[in-house]
This record gives structure tokens, sequence and C-alpha cells, in this order.
């Protein structure tokens, strides 16, 4: 049973943790369509974690992003794999295996939500939406 707090440090978090993926794969990024495809993305992910801390600090609580040691994990990650295989479908697959993740939580976060907040449903409504979206892009890619 979730709060509508909770739900916005969840959405907070989730949105950190893409745009530091997208950074990430950035790096390897060598097809210039692929590229811009990610520079939307994290666009997007800025724009929706923007929107949860704003909330959050309206309703009297900080945002509290990742951990160090979840984003030196996730950049050791991205590296060992890009390492062996930067090709531009190597990188999509592995954007479409986050946003799938991700999408998985937003959608188990959403039904596990009782707060009646309609801007904070919404806000994760658009969360998910932006992962499916996201997906979709990066398919073209693989």
């Amino acid at each position: 049973m979730m709060q509508s707090n909770e739900l916005l440090q969840y959405i907070y978090k989730t949105t950190e943790m893409g745009r530091d993926g997208i950074q990430s794969v950035l790096k390897y990024a060598e097809d210039e369509r692929f590229h811009q495809a990610l520079e939307q993305q994290l666009t997007e992910y800025e724009k929706l974690r923007g929107a949860s801390a704003q909330m959050l600090l309206e309703r009297g609580e900080a945002p509290q992003g990742n951990g160090a040691v979840s984003k030196v994990s996730s950049q050791v990650m991205t590296a060992m794999q890009a390492m062996t295989d930067h090709s531009t479908s190597k990188l999509a697959e592995m954007m479409i295996q986050g946003n799938t993740m991700g999408m998985s939580k937003s959608l188990k976060h959403l039904h596990d939500y009782e707060g009646n907040d309609e801007q904070t449903r919404n806000l994760a409504a658009k969360l998910l939406k932006t992962e499916e979206a996201n997906i979709e892009q990066m398919k073209k890619f693989l």
C-alpha cells in the first residue's frame, strides 16, 4: 500500500536512475540518430524528475536520490557491457532492458498506490508512458 510521497520518491529515484543510465550509454553512442533519441529521453526524464522533486518539496519532503554505490555499480555494468560490444544495437538492447524493468516496477507501484492525489497518479502514469515510448523508440535501433 503506497502513499503519495512514497510514489513521488519512487518517481524521483527512477528518473534519476534513467538519467544516469542514459548518460552512461551516451559515451558510447556513435550513431547520430541514436544519440539524438537518447538526448530526447534524457530531457524527458529530467522533466519528470524535476516535477517529482517540486511536488515533494511542496509537501515538505526532500527528494531522495539513489546512493553513490548504486550509481557506480550502474556505470561499471554499462562500461563492462559496452566494452565487449558497443554497437548501436547492443546499446539499444541495454536501454530496452532498463526501461522494461522500470516499466514493470512503475506499473506495480501504480497498482499499489492508495492515495487520492490525481497529480501524483498522473505523474506516475506519465513515467510509465515515457518508459513504454522509450522502448518503442529503441526498437528501431536493434
